[in-house]
């Protein structure tokens, strides 16, 4: 664990060169995360378990299917804010580089001019987590994917560091945690082990500046009030006075109100975004700053499908035996961040 924090702090404090050139202003942009359900190409790895998703399986995963759920999810990323694009997206269950800079080079994202970062993990399905940004707000200092446990195979957590026009740095974490496929109770030892290694990253970055912008998102797999986060994490719900080296959960509120990201049985609010104190506790024009409500879901009704019990959830793309053609079986969530 020593020789991680170290590692993780050798990228924090490494002097990266930096050109800004021509830069779009604006007096906010907006974070978003988005867990796009099984962006594959139709390609075969023979390294990973990606069969569901060829043109000889059952839910046929042709290119023409596959560019239509490239479109599907440009388009939904787009809607977000059409007239100033998001500045920073992640992104999870993306299967390569390749698959992620179609989405931003075949959509209306092009016009967003963004750059892909993205690691291949271990995964065995072959998907990763994976971040874009707008490169007429931000300038890239340097990223790391750092297995997000060591008892079992997991997908990596994406930290990006990232300097903006005013100069101040960000340092963004993009996670999927591991899935309460078996049962959550029977799982959520495995979501423990995820959040203590976030939680040591995270620290890491807090012991050399407190007042670090830190940004965490993912699909953690656990609620907002599950041990998970708000135990071993320790992202709390936003009060009235932020502290420094404290994260808290953004979208805890809409959690509160029944709100959620993905529907089984019932709503579930497993994407979410927490952002550190320091960000919270400034003043407009003193610097980036989060102000309330805080976090937000993404939800349109073409976004919808009306199931068995009349309730309106998301349009996925596919199950295992059976092509849908819709977008995801997850909502994004988002966040503004005003200067």
């Amino acid at each position: 664990m020593r020789q991680r924090t170290l590692i993780l702090i050798s990228i924090i404090l490494l002097a990266a060169p930096w050109s800004f050139g021509q830069k779009s202003r604006t007096d906010s942009f907006k974070v978003v995360f988005y867990n796009v359900e099984n962006l594959y190409d139709t390609i075969n790895d023979p390294h990973t378990d990606d069969n569901e998703f060829l043109p000889t399986s059952k839910v046929a995963w042709t290119g023409e299917r596959m560019y239509h759920k490239i479109h599907n999810i440009g388009k939904v990323l787009v809607a977000i804010d059409s007239t100033n694009l998001p500045a920073i997206i992640g992104m999870a269950e993306v299967e390569n580089k390749t698959i992620l800079e179609d989405l931003v080079e075949q959509t209306r994202l092009r016009n967003g001019n963004y750059q892909v970062v993205l690691e291949e993990g271990n995964d065995p399905r072959g998907i990763d987590v994976a971040l874009i940004f707008r490169k007429d707000v931000f300038s890239y200092l340097a990223h790391k994917a750092v297995p997000s446990a060591k008892s079992f195979r997991s997908r990596f957590i994406l930290y990006i560091k990232l300097l903006d026009a005013k100069k101040d740095t960000f340092h963004l974490f993009v996670n999927h945690w591991k899935s309460r496929e078996g049962g959550p109770e029977e799982t959520a030892i495995k979501r423990a082990e995820n959040a203590s290694v976030l939680k040591h990253l995270t620290d890491s970055i807090f012991s050399v500046n407190i007042r670090a912008n830190i940004i965490v998102m993912g699909d953690f797999n656990d609620e907002p009030s599950d041990q998970s986060i708000a135990g071993i994490l320790g992202a709390v719900p936003p009060g009235k006075q932020p502290a420094a080296g404290t994260l808290y959960n953004l979208l805890y509120e809409t959690f509160q109100k029944g709100g959620g990201t993905l529907y089984y049985k019932d709503w579930d609010l497993f994407d979410q975004i927490m952002a550190s104190g320091s960000l919270l506790m400034k003043k407009r024009g003193k610097g980036p700053v989060i102000l309330p409500p805080y976090g937000y879901v993404f939800k349109q009704e073409w976004m919808l499908f009306r199931n068995k019990k009349g309730e309106m959830i998301p349009n996925r793309t596919a199950s295992s035996k059976e092509y849908f053609g819709g977008y995801s079986d997850h909502l994004p969530v988002y966040t503004v961040i005003k200067y």
